[in-house]
This record gives structure tokens, C-alpha cells and sequence, in this order.
């Protein structure tokens, strides 16, 4: 059994045990709640904005579970409740888990050298678990260039092993997926056992959750197609093996299974070392983005509420429900929800190619953008021209302006978001 001072080390963001839970509603208040929810989404269903499956609940009672849009366009096929997503990051809180029951079965250490699991990694020695769980161990956010091919977490941490590192171990932070599908590879050499079958046994089956699955044990026909929203209709895509992201975002899975791992996770079922060292000031918060899916499952310590998303297509309307929809349920009635549109204007191509390089989004992540038929590509996201200089984000209803210097020159991107400027210095210029 790992020493509460190891427990310490391993999660940087433990938060007190949870407090009593409000009761549930009665009937009445219960359909209230759901006309509001309806009246809520109403707006994002009729602009095509949402594709998916929305879970909301109040403690354990599910107030309501539904399905939006196809899961696939091509043959027709609606999303419901059991058709799984890629959940993209929210499969790291599952890796936490299954570290932390490793951890608590002896099997690992947080102070563990990466080097005891993966002798020849460059500077493992000076490379901890705590660090890697933790975003410190300075592996860049992502190490493939290829994402079309089937990964395993060997292959990634063999990737990883050939970057180098952003700063020294442990002296920053910087998130990093492949840190984490290094995580990964270093528990399966702890256990013996390959991660898709850790995450059954210690996250999966433990929670009771049927519809789950890792990326490398995925049928190709099981599962939801992701595509972009655009002003002239939906597009597909582009195809990814997103077994790359092993550990880091990696799962598929359903809205009703994130919320039996939270229950699980709340009610102390996976232990108490998972419950002490993942619940944050009494609440659950995940979220993920990979490939034009969106996913995110916030449980609210305050109202007792839960909101579960799981979409393929990514839209701003999941930023708003997730920001919504905890107030709704608990009472709050907003204005008709002003749903953007786009009427994007023809900029020359010449325009577009001079705005393409390389953006810092944060230390150690970088945006690719480059000319995209009319529009702009921004990594995977799609930005529609709305003047020379400024495009719509539909991902997440954002508002991007380049920046030019007196020569006319791209220096940087201001991303906006609800008053907020994020600016996205230029690399390469």
C-alpha cells in the first residue's frame, strides 16, 4: 500500500470528500426541469448544431437521456443512446484511475522513475508517474505525424523517446497527451497486462461500464463518424486511427457510461483512493476534443447536478450546454439562445496562403494553419471568412482576427470567446 505522502505527490489537485447530496425532485419539478431543458436546446437542434447524445441527472435519477443527429450520414444511421463516441480526453481521467488502483494494489509508485518501466527512454531517471500525471514531465502535447495507423502504447512511447523534452522535468507545466500514452506504456510494464485490458478490469467492468471500449479493440463498423459543421451542410472528417492517443483519448464510449464511472467514482466504489485523489473540491469536470468529436461530463458538488455529452460534431452549442444546463436544471429560465450564423465572404487565395505558418497556442502546443478551399484549417478546425481578416470558429463559436504587422505581414491570431482574447503569437514568421 503507496504512503499518503505518495498519494500526495501522484495528484496535485485532490480536493475534500464529498459533502450530503440534495434530495431527489418530485414529479412535477422533475417534468418542469425537462420542458426547460428542451426549451433550452430547441434552438442548437433546429440550426443542425447538435449531433449526439445528452445526458443530464440530478444525484443518480437521469432526467434526461437523448439523442441528436446521425452517426452516420452515409448510411443513414441515427445516433442513440448506446452508439459510442470517441470521448477524446476524458480518457484521461480513466488512466488516472487505473494508476491510482495500480497504485493502491502496490503495483506502482508515484515517485517511480519512468526509466525503472522504460530503461532506454531519454532521461527516465529524472522522469516520475507523478510527472507524467501531472503534465510535468515536459513531453511535448504530441509526438505522431502519421495518425492514420494502428498505435500501441509501445509504439508511442518509442516516438516520444525520439523529442525532446520541453524543460527540465518536473520545473513546468505544459499538457501533453503522449505524456500520458507514455503513462500508459510504463503501466503496462508494471502489470503485465496491455492497457486496453487495465482499462476493463480497473475501469470498466469496476464501473459497470457495457458500451466502452479501447481504440485498438474497436470494430470499424461500431461506432459514430465524426464530421464538421459548415454553413453549406456537414462534411466528413478525416479519417484517424485514434489508437495514437492510447491513454490519453483513446476510448470510445457512451454518454450513459461516463455517468456510471462518475456515480462509481462518487460513491466510492472504486476505492478510496480513486474517490480522494480524482474528486476536486467535490466535483467531477472532464473534458475532450479529437477529430470533430466533442465530449465532456461535469458532476456539480453544489446542485447536485450531472451533464454528459458525447457528440461528433463539434459545435460552440456544447461550450453552451455545458455551461447552461447545471442552472437550468436548477431552476434558472434564460432568454432564447441567440444561435451565430455564418455568411462567410470570398477572400483571395493569395490573402489565405499569407496567413499560413505556425501559431503557438500555449508552450509546447502549435497551430497549423494553411489555406483550405476558401477557408481557412486551423489543425483540424475549420474558419469561414467573414472579412479579409477575421473568420468564424463554428467549433466553438468563436471569433478569430489575424493580426498584421505595417508590411502586411501575419504576427498573430486573437482568438475570441465570450469577451475573452486568447493571442496566438506566429512561429514561423
Amino acid at each position: 500500500m503507496a504512503s499518503n505522502r505518495k498519494l500526495a505527490l501522484l495528484l496535485t489537485f485532490c480536493g475534500p470528500a464529498l459533502a450530503l447530496l440534495p434530495a431527489a425532485r418530485g414529479d412535477d419539478e422533475r417534468a418542469a426541469t425537462v420542458v426547460r431543458i428542451e426549451r433550452f436546446l430547441a434552438p442548437y437542434e433546429e440550426a443542425g448544431h447538435l449531433s449526439g447524445t445528452l445526458l443530464v441527472a440530478l444525484d443518480d435519477d437521469v432526467l434526461l437521456e437523448r439523442s441528436f443527429g446521425l452517426s452516420s450520414i452515409e448510411e443513414e444511421e441515427e445516433n442513440t443512446e448506446e452508439t459510442r463516441h470517441c470521448v477524446a480526453s476524458v480518457t484521461k481521467p480513466m488512466t488516472v484511475v487505473v494508476a491510482l488502483r495500480l497504485l493502491e494494489a502496490g503495483e506502482v509508485a508515484a515517485d517511480d522513475r519512468l526509466s525503472k518501466f522504460l530503461p532506454d527512454f531519454p532521461r527516465g531517471d529524472e522522469i516520475t508517474l507523478a510527472h507524467l500525471l501531472n503534465h510535468r514531465a515536459g513531453i511535448p502535447h504530441r509526438v505522431t505525424d502519421d495518425e492514420t495507423v494502428r498505435r500501441t502504447a509501445a509504439d508511442v512511447a518509442a516516438l516520444a523517446a525520439k523529442v525532446p523534452l520541453l524543460f527540465e522535468p518536473g520545473t513546468d507545466h505544459s499538457y501533453s497527451s503522449a505524456g500520458f500514452s507514455v503513462l500508459a506504456r510504463a503501466l503496462e510494464v508494471a502489470s503485465g497486462r496491455t492497457f486496453s485490458e487495465l482499462l476493463r478490469e480497473h475501469v470498466f467492468d469496476a464501473a459497470g461500464m457495457t458500451r466502452s471500449v479501447d481504440s485498438i479493440d474497436l470494430a470499424d463498423e461500431d461506432h459514430a463518424r465524426a464530421y464538421r459543421w459548415t454553413p453549406t451542410g456537414l462534411l466528413p472528417a478525416e479519417e484517424k486511427d485514434l489508437s495514437f492517443l492510447v491513454g490519453a483519448g483513446s476510448v470510445w464510449s457512451t454518454a450513459r457510461d461516463l455517468f456510471r464511472l462518475q456515480r462509481a467514482i462518487l460513491s466510492g466504489r472504486l476505492g478510496e483512493t480513486v474517490r480522494a485523489n480524482t474528486v476536486r473540491n467535490g466535483e467531477l469536470t472532464w473534458n475532450g476534443v479529437t477529430g470533430g468529436f466533442r465530449a465532456f461530463a461535469d458532476f456539480h458538488r453544489r446542485t447536485g447536478v450531472t451533464v454528459v455529452w458525447v457528440g461528433n460534431v463539434q459545435t460552440g452549442a456544447a461550450d453552451r450546454m455545458r455551461k447552461g444546463l447545471e442552472w437550468i436544471v436548477d431552476g434558472d429560465e434564460p432568454d432564447p439562445a441567440a444561435v451565430p450564423t455564418c455568411d462567410p465572404v470570398a477572400v483571395a487565395a493569395e490573402t489565405l496562403s499569407r496567413y499560413a505558418g505556425t501559431y503557438e497556442m500555449r508552450p509546447g502546443s502549435t497551430l497549423d494553419v494553411r489555406p483550405d478551399g476558401g477557408r481557412l484549417r486551423v489543425n483540424d478546425w475549420l474558419l469561414f471568412p467573414t472579412s479579409a481578416t477575421t473568420f468564424f470558429s463554428p467549433q466553438d463559436y468563436g471569433t478569430v482576427t489575424v493580426v498584421l504587422d505595417e508590411d502586411g505581414a501575419p504576427v498573430r491570431l486573437d482568438w475570441e470567446n465570450d469577451g475573452e482574447v486568447t493571442p496566438m503569437p506566429r512561429l514561423d514568421g
